[in-house]
This record gives C-alpha cells, structure tokens and sequence, in this order.
C-alpha cells in the first residue's frame, strides 16, 4: 500500500517537473552592424558565440557571459547575381572551432579558408581549397589534426582535406554520383569522418558516407542509405549514433516530415523523429544529453513552423522554441552551461538558458508549452503558478496516502 502511494506521488512529482520549460529566454543581442538577410552556421567556444552573417560579410562575436557582441570579424567575399546574394559563391560560410588551436575555421564564398587566432580574433592565414565557389563545412579530427571542407557547389562535389598543423590542402575526395554535400561530421567512437548527401547513386533518399581520408587513400569508404530525407545537418551523439536532420524537400518529395538518428555502425535507423524537418545546423550536448535540430524550414500540414526542437537520444521531443525561416537555421550549445543560442532576425541574437530565469529584455520567443508573451515576468509567473497548483495536488495525494 505504501508503495502504491510512494509511486502515486513519484508521478506526481514528474508531472511538476515537466510542466516548466526546458530553456527560457534570458537575453537578446541586437544584430550590429546591422540585420542580416542570410546568415550560415555558429559555434561556441569558451563562453564566446560565433555567427556567419553573409549580409553583413564577418562574424559575429559576442560574450555569453556579458550577453553583449563585443566585436565583429570581417574580411569575407559576398558575391552577387543581377545584384542578388548568392549563397554559393558567398562567405562567411560553416565554422568548426579547432580548440586545441586556439583557432576557428571559416569558409568563404571564394573557395578559400579563414583561419582565425581566437586570441586576437583576427584572420591569420587563408587556406585555398582550389574551388571558386564557397567553401562550405567542417568537420574536424583534434588528435590527428584534420579538417574536412565540402565543396558541394562544385560539379561534380568534393570533400576537401586539410592539414590544419601547417595550413595546406591535402588533397579532395570526389562524389561524382551525389546531388550535393551537406555537413560533414568527425565520429570520436570509430576515428572516421562522415558526411551527408542529400541524394546519391544507389540511395535517392540520401545517404551518410564514410570517407577514407588517409593522403594515400582518399576515397568514399561506405555509404549509408537514409530513407525518404534528403539529409542536411549530422552531428554524432553517444557511441555511434547520428542524428541527421532532413532537408525542406523531404515534404514535397517524400510525403512527410521525420529527422533520424542512426546507428552508423550497423546502418540501423535507431528512431524516428516524427513532425520535424527543414534542418540545417544541428548540434549535441553532452552535458545535457540532448539533441537540437535547427528546422528553420518546418511545416506542418503545408504551413511553415520553424522551430528549434530539443531531442533525446531515444528521439523524444521535450521541447520546441518557435524560430524563423530566414535566420534561425544556425544553433550552437555551450558545452560547460548547456545555454542554446539561436539567431532570429526580427529580435537578435537569442539566448536561452537551463531552468527558469529572468530575461534582459522584455521581447521573448514563445515554446510550445507556455503561451506567446511579451513580458519575461509573465511567463515565469504562469510556469510557477502552475507548479504551485501541482505541488497542492501533491500535498492532497501525500495526505491521503496517509490514510491508506
């Protein structure tokens, strides 16, 4: 009997725990030197954000702990058609952070690479990657020292490698049956990298392939097939798992929106992530164990719902944060704090912590779980409110327990 009333209140409990949001705005940074129309991806490294913003040509930088931009690193090509922005041959482009550097690595829209000492913030060396149209993402292997670059406008698209120690292009893999590249990902499980191709030969759904990036073997080692997805965005997670984020197409191609997570070893599709699709950038915690899928081109029967969506490892939804479709297909995780930092162009730079807190501005994003606000102070007040009523159900539940 006790132990009845002990999992009647336990659930209780959850149920508490699982009424408030996951993350809730703190602070929004202001776009300087102006709104950018097309941005590309972030990262995070050492309590600093980084964000690719093509309109403006550099990158922003800005302090999480000040919640404030505190420079703007420019020296990149934005190129034009019939006075256009055109993404292929416009930087900046993707971002890896190379930590046991002290450096960060951007693409351009010229082919080239710009190395930055991320101690003075300054562009120190350009790396060619023999392409004149952009180069696009990373990925990047810290005990080796190696990046991989896609080139995925070229015909047909190549995989770039560099050797970061001196700064010098290895040598490329060509995909001479893929449609495109998309992000490329370093697997700390098996040492290899891998990277996702929204259709190729033999998988018109797409696929993840592995790639031998050894100078005296540089080729396309396996190819994973992805069922009806068109992948965009990878990033590893736990052992060998793999998320990948599916493009916009998927919809009007295959007839409904999922994101999946493989295991990369077997090939096995581990879960399905029903309802979100259009992702780019997507990224891993390992401190809070989560999955974040920039979809910033999700639809819901036809109508676009940009969200930025919190997943478990086991493809559980536990949160969506309402976002935009122009802007909103960057997000990157501070990996000390688990604080998630997504751009919007109407707002700025937003920033979002773990838990209740009180944000600096009094403009917010609503979540799927609270009701849209204008005030911080509101939202908070309905989260506590429902708790406290929760918490009375409990202590109701206790009290009769008591009397079993």
């Amino acid at each position: 009997m006790f132990h009845q009333s002990f999992q009647t209140i336990s659930l209780l409990c959850f149920a508490i725990g699982a009424s408030a949001d996951l993350y809730s705005l703190v602070a929004t940074i202001p776009w300087a030197p102006g709104t950018p129309s097309s941005t590309d991806q972030s990262a995070i490294y050492n309590g600093t954000y980084y964000l690719s913003d093509r309109t403006n040509k550099g990158v922003h930088v800005v302090s999480l702990a000040n919640k404030t931009q505190i420079g703007f690193i420019s020296g990149f090509v934005t190129g034009l058609t019939n006075g256009t922005l055109t993404p292929a041959i416009s930087g900046p482009d993707g971002i890896v952070v190379l930590a046991n550097r002290n450096e960060m690595y951007v693409g351009d829209g010229d082919g080239t690479i710009k190395v930055i000492n991320l101690f003075t913030n300054a562009i120190v060396a350009n790396i060619s990657t023999g392409s004149k149209k952009r180069a696009d993402e990373f990925a990047y292997n810290p005990s080796t020292q190696t990046v991989v670059v896609t080139n995925g406008n070229e015909s047909p698209p190549l995989v770039n490698i560099i050797n970061a120690t001196s700064h010098t292009r290895i040598g490329n893999i060509s995909f001479p049956g893929a449609s495109g590249l998309e992000q490329p990902a370093f697997n700390p499980t098996d040492s290899q990298f891998y990277v996702s191709v929204p259709e190729t030969d033999g998988a018109p759904g797409g696929a993840i392939q592995r790639m031998n990036v050894d100078k005296s073997s540089l080729s396309i080692a396996r190819t994973l097939p992805v069922p009806g997805c068109a992948p965009a965005g990878i990033v590893f997670g736990p052992l060998n798992q793999v998320f990948i984020g599916c493009s916009s197409s998927q919809v009007a191609t295959f007839g409904y929106s999922a994101s999946y997570i493989m295991n990369v070893s077997t090939g096995a599709i581990i879960a399905n992530i029903s309802g979100i699709t259009g992702s780019d950038q997507v990224t891993y915690s390992s401190k809070t164990g989560y999955y974040y899928a920039s979809a910033y081109l999700n639809t819901v029967n036809h109508v676009p719902t940009p969200v930025l969506a919190v997943i478990t490892t086991n493809g559980t939804i536990v949160q969506k944060i309402t976002t935009d479709n122009v802007t909103a297909h960057a997000v990157s995780v501070d990996p000390l704090t688990g604080t998630v930092v997504v751009p919007i162009k109407a707002k700025g730079i937003m920033i979002y912590a773990l838990g209740n807190a009180t944000t600096t501005t009094s403009t917010a994003i609503a979540t799927t779980s609270t009701k849209s606000t204008t005030s911080a102070t509101g939202s908070s007040g309905a989260q506590i409110n429902g708790i406290e009523y929760l918490f009375g159900i409990v202590v109701i539940a206790v009290s009769f327990a008591m009397l079993l």
